[in-house]
């Protein structure tokens, strides 16, 4: 039962977020019909979070428990850790804006700490999310096929978190402060999505020539 709740709770949410202009929907379909499949409780918060923020896979990887905001719906993002055939190597975030706080929806907050309070002995050094990027790409691909939706591919929860902010009207300043990155990434990479305002132009031109 809570299973069914669940998936019919994450569809409907998928609904209203995929008519909100037209953003990149089949990403967003994919997602909001794989993610109420996925029963693994890292995994699933772990790409709840990654929708909802925007973050890069490897600043998950990085966040600590001392990183979290709960009073205030925050995530502090100071690092990113990469696996390497060495070992795990932390590194301060990929560009000079990575560096930031992010404030999240309190649901996904209430998400996350949930399943931060059930990680035995966890202190506020450690690491939330202790897994390989292996283990969520095979959760999404057992939800996608569950589904019977097309695989979504990590990366592109990033692109989603984006387009869809885009399409609920947040300018590009907001949008690259809070994932990390510059204005002038955002408009190169998603200024095709910005609805034109060259019509909106001509018409506040043409009020000032011809009298109402």
């Amino acid at each position: 039962m809570h299973d069914k709740k669940r998936r019919r709770s994450g569809l409907r949410r998928g609904f209203w977020a995929c008519i909100i202009g037209e953003i990149s929907k089949s990403r967003c379909v994919s997602y909001f019909s794989t993610v109420p499949y996925i029963s693994d409780l890292s995994a699933h918060t772990a790409l709840q979070l990654l929708f909802y923020s925007g973050m890069r896979f490897g600043e998950l990887l990085a966040l600590t428990l001392a990183d979290l905001d709960f009073k205030e719906n925050t995530i502090h993002i100071t690092k990113s850790l990469q696996h390497k055939a060495g070992g795990d190597i932390v590194t301060p975030p990929k560009t000079d804006n990575g560096i930031r706080t992010i404030t999240m929806p309190e649901a996904i907050m209430r998400e996350l700490a949930d399943y931060a309070h059930k990680i035995y002995g966890i202190t506020p050094s450690d690491r939330v999310f202790i897994f390989s990027k292996s283990l969520i790409r095979g959760n999404m691909k057992r939800g996608a096929e569950k589904a019977n939706i097309p695989f979504i591919r990590i990366h592109d929860m990033r692109h989603s978190h984006v387009s869809l902010l885009i399409n609920m009207g947040f300018s590009p300043h907001l949008i690259a402060e809070r994932i990390g990155d510059t204005i002038q990434m955002v408009n190169s990479t998603y200024g095709h999505l910005y609805p034109s305002k060259h019509n909106e132009v001509a018409e506040k031109l043409n009020q000032i020539i011809v009298p109402n």
